[in-house]
């Protein structure tokens, strides 16, 4: 009996490996990097060039993105109606009104639709 149950852990063993095999042939595995070795400083005077690249990186700030603002404007202003009929009908679907399977997709890319038509040129002539 206990040999039977070897053998039936050896299969299971080798069917494992198997099919491990045969996902790393399509799915590649990822390894962590190993860690940077640290050199030691062999000069004092070397120290400057690397605060004057910090200080440059602290200057190169990205400027705010305005479309998102732009974006929340038009939703708000614009395309208001739309708005107004997209969170209706999320309001019937979640009270269980209307019919089964509803969603609001349609509403909703309605309101992408209307943000999208408003917003484009503003966003374009910030960029200009």
């Amino acid at each position: 009996m206990a040999i039977e149950n070897q053998a039936s852990t050896l299969e299971e063993s080798t069917s494992t490996s198997l099919f491990s095999n045969f996902v790393s042939f399509f799915v590649p595995t990822a390894h962590a990097e190993a860690p940077e070795e640290s050199e030691e400083p062999a000069e004092e005077g070397s120290d400057e060039p690397e605060e004057k690249e910090e200080e440059e990186e602290e200057e190169e700030e990205e400027p705010e993105d305005p479309a998102p603002a732009i974006r929340e404007e038009c939703e708000q202003k614009t395309c208001a109606e739309h708005v107004h009929h997209f969170k209706h009908c999320q309001e019937k679907v979640e009270a269980g009104k209307g019919f089964p399977g509803e969603d609001c997709v349609e509403e909703f890319f309605h309101v992408l639709h209307c943000v999208d038509q408003c917003a484009a040129p503003k966003i374009f002539k910030k960029l200009a």
